[in-house]
């Protein structure tokens, strides 16, 4: 029996490791052959083969044909098919943080007049520290180091399935103790041991004579070889893991002292420069010393960039540094905005990092200690700010970012990349580790959301036409009664050490609702007979991503304790469109105004049954749709945990009633692109102006050397005190005007000024000097510094200017400037010199 599939790819990526990973699992639970042919390639692959699958360099909207021969061919041919639509949603895009444009460089670090080299930027941030090159060994150099003692073939055959075997099985424990990009990398790893091409190219080599060590050298370039000849950056990429997995291998097989030590017992804080370091090699190294990385070739998406850049590390990439002459006592600093390294920075660019260090610590230091404050608008309306999270880890990194509680618990990564299904144990363990870990805040365990469109290989759950829409979530429950009540009696074995929740997900009517809770009843009675702690008012609650639920809230509140919208899922099936599907994205749209009255109409309706409404989509997390939200009076947003610093800074300088106004405005538009207009445009903010002059903007002994640190001290002083959110343009602007004339007016005084899309409330700064610095052609002691919003009164630019030009032809006025020593008495001079 013989089924043919026809695929075009639409991930972004092609078909590189995780996708290969997925296809390879579940072409595995099938007998028949799965030969998968790239038809703009011709290359040809085995689909239970992961490493094979890459290998056929399948890439965004190659069209490839899938032939399955077998008994179970067809069954085999419907599972595929609907994992194939499903591919995008298992896609994890590498975020990049938002960088300045490739060789720009701001003006305040170009009037350093540095030495740099130009790389590419992987994570941010900025790095000082002494050098540790870290030299990598080629595969050409590992097969000179082969053993020269040679034994039978069966024995190294067995040797090499044995070594195998033995760091399999240290990657299944470690997949139990790792979550987010380390599990991620760690499931690729093992994906690349256990790969039947992989093990076959080693067996046919040692059949050729081969010893183990070059049998398993030998078949990993013949793989990088392929990945190599990829059009695709991204699967190139995966090289690494290749040898990172080989280097393993023949560790574990040889012994550790089989390969020389590199460099990585860090004492000090340092930055390595190393050709390619793997992913393994990062995570051993003490991250307490590790200031910084400078990676020659590895790729942005390589899962060493990933870690990197998942833990801050400011990291570069594309940058040669072999022939440079770096001491080890000299320190080196890494860019990570501009992406540029500098290998001899003298005293005014050092003097320039420690600042820039100092005031970026600052900021961190301001939102950290925020963010432990309850969420409310400035008008002291309540809505909490929750996480999205799959573990334990994520649990701890939200609540140290503030999260008030976990709005999502996505419980089903527990059931999935197993070959059995998790038991009760397991479940209580995790799910009481993070609800004591919650300290009384809510934690919301959503029950598996697993089906057709997640298949899992011990659950026959069968092959579907559309599993979008198919058999999943709640509507497997009935089938799996046993494995539901097993997740409910951990849940309820978490709360009584602390505040969990049940949701229940792809809810689409009450009947639902009352069998879960029926379920529920029961599991409790069965605890309450073998005298188990819970929380007998545990609250349940329904995800509301299936359109029906907005129309039958009344009911289904009858029996549900709260509501949670899944953003992504609703606006899917809300519009019929495919969030994964690039077709159809225009429809995707969640700026669309039946989107945004649906929204609201749920508010109201849970609020008028007497329950609590959420959002657990990172839609919550938006700065257009944070105004709306709180204004139709969501009671919980729920987001990624690097969200909600930035999130509760935002609520706090929002007025509720401006909110509700905009809400009130919004729905009544018409179209989309009125939407969008009016989110990104709105009058929401609790404070419209600021005061032009303050204490805070008024520097004393400003210690300077030029006119550049001036400047751009003061332009920093200005973004901590959130006057303005981009501050190498704001001080841009200021130099464009410098750059005319002098802004120097004599005295010892200048005025430095600018009108600018970059300050967001017009600002008069001063400094006075600790010592005078040459401005132009004078020297200066005093600086006023003037930065006004474009959208402001036209006259105020220069009206101050000249109020400033004027008064400092008074000498008196200028000996009052030079004789007060302290901010208050130079606000106190300036607040009636100005009249503001």
């Amino acid at each position: 029996m013989s089924e043919l599939i026809s695929y075009q790819c639409d991930l972004s990526e092609g078909i590189h490791a995780r996708p290969a990973g997925h296809i390879e699992r579940l072409c595995n639970s099938f007998q028949s052959n799965v030969c998968w042919e790239n038809s703009r390639t011709g290359l040809e692959g085995n689909a239970k083969s992961a490493l094979s699958l890459v290998g056929t360099d399948t890439l965004f909207n190659d069209i490839c044909a899938i032939t399955i021969s077998g008994e179970d061919a067809l069954a085999a041919a419907n599972q595929l098919s609907a994992l194939l639509k499903k591919l995008p949603e298992f896609e994890v895009s590498p975020t990049e943080e938002s960088a300045a444009p490739a060789g720009y460089l701001p003006r305040s670090l170009r009037e350093t007049q540095l030495n740099f080299i130009q790389g590419s930027r992987i994570s941010g941030g900025v790095a000082i520290a002494k050098p540790v090159v870290v030299r990598s060994l080629s595969f050409a150099e590992m097969l000179t180091r082969s053993p020269t003692q040679k034994y039978p073939l069966q024995q190294e055959k067995n040797a090499v399935i044995e070594g195998i075997e033995i760091l399999k099985n240290e990657k299944i424990s470690a997949l139990e103790s790792t979550s987010g990009v380390e599990h991620d990398i760690v499931q690729a790893h093992l994906s690349i041991m256990t790969d039947i091409s992989f093990q076959n190219a080693i067996i046919n080599y040692i059949d050729r004579g081969k010893n183990g060590w070059q049998a398993i050298i030998l078949s990993a370039m013949d793989f990088c070889d392929v990945l190599n000849r990829s059009a695709s950056k991204y699967i190139k990429e995966r090289t690494l893991d290749v040898f990172d997995i080989t280097s393993q291998l023949l560790a574990t097989l040889y012994g550790d002292d089989v390969l020389p030590k590199n460099n990585l017992d860090l004492q000090q804080p340092s930055i390595i420069l190393a050709d390619n370091l793997t992913p393994s090699k990062f995570l051993s190294i003490d991250k307490r010393w590790l200031a910084g990385l400078v990676l020659s070739s590895t790729g942005k998406t390589s899962h060493t960039a990933i870690l990197a850049r998942s833990l801050g590390i400011p990291t570069l990439t594309d940058i040669d540094f072999h022939a440079l002459r770096l001491d080890a006592q000299q320190e080196i600093i890494i860019d990570g905005n501009p992406g540029i390294l500098i290998t001899a920075p003298d005293a005014r660019v050092l003097r320039y990092y420690h600042h820039e260090m100092s005031v970026q610590q600052k900021m961190q230091q301001q939102m950290l200690a925020t963010v432990n404050q309850t969420a409310t608008s400035a008008d002291g309306h309540r809505v909490e700010i929750a996480a999205n999270i799959a573990s334990l880890a994520e649990a701890n990194a939200a609540f140290d970012n503030g999260a008030e509680g976990i709005g999502l618990f996505r419980t089903e990564m527990s059931f999935m990349d197993r070959e059995t299904p998790p038991d009760y144990a397991e479940l209580a363990e995790l799910y009481t580790q993070v609800a004591i870990r919650a300290e009384n805040k809510p934690v919301i365990f959503r029950t598996f959301d697993i089906g057709g469109d997640k298949p899992v290989d011990y659950l026959s759950i069968g092959d579907e036409e559309n599993p979008f829409l198919g058999f999943r979530a709640v509507r497997t429950y009935r089938r799996y009664q046993d494995l539901f009540a097993m997740q409910l009696q951990a849940i309820l074995t978490a709360s009584a050490h602390g505040n969990a929740k049940i949701m229940i997900p792809m809810i689409s009517n009450v009947e639902e609702v009352i069998w879960c809770r029926e379920v529920l009843a029961g599991v409790m009675q069965e605890m309450n007979h073998a005298g188990l702690a819970y929380n007998a008012g545990i609250e349940l609650g329904v995800m509301l991503e299936v359109p029906s639920v907005i129309f039958a809230i009344p009911e289904i509140a009858e029996y549900a304790d709260f509501f949670s919208v899944g953003s992504n899922d609703l606006t899917q099936y809300f519009f019929a469109a495919d969030r994964g599907n690039r077709q159809v994205a225009e429809v995707y749209d969640n700026y669309a105004p039946s989107f945004i009255r649906a929204m609201q109409f749920a508010a109201q309706e849970v609020h008028r049954a007497g329950k609590w409404i959420g959002i657990c989509g990172e839609l919550g997390a938006s700065p257009d749709f944070l105004p709306l939200f709180t204004g139709m009076g969501f009671d919980e947003l729920s987001m990624s945990n690097t969200a909600i610093p930035g999130v509760k800074h935002a609520l706090r300088e929002l007025n509720f009633t401006k909110c509700q106004q905009l809400a009130q405005q919004t729905v009544q538009l018409k179209r989309s692109a009125a939407v969008k207009a009016a989110l990104q445009t709105p009058d929401v903010k609790a404070v419209s102006t600021r005061p032009l002059l303050a204490p805070e903007f008024i520097l004393c002994g400003l210690e300077a050397s030029d006119k550049n640190e001036v400047i751009k001290k003061m332009t920093d002083n200005l973004w901590l005190h959130h006057r303005t959110d981009n501050r190498e343009q704001l001080c841009d602007d200021i130099w464009a005007r410098e750059d005319s004339f002098s802004t120097a007016v004599g005295y010892g005084f200048a005025i430095p000024h600018t009108k600018s899309d970059h300050i967001g409330y017009s600002t008069i700064s001063m400094a006075t000097l600790a010592k005078p610095i040459l401005w132009g052609d004078q020297e200066v002691a005093t600086v006023f510094m003037l930065t006004v919003n474009k959208s402001a009164d036209p006259q105020q630019h220069m009206k101050y200017f000249s109020i400033l030009a004027r008064t400092l032809m008074k000498e008196e006025f200028r000996d009052a400037i030079k004789n007060a020593d302290n901010v208050t008495l130079l606000y106190n001079l300036m607040t009636r010199t100005l009249d503001v």
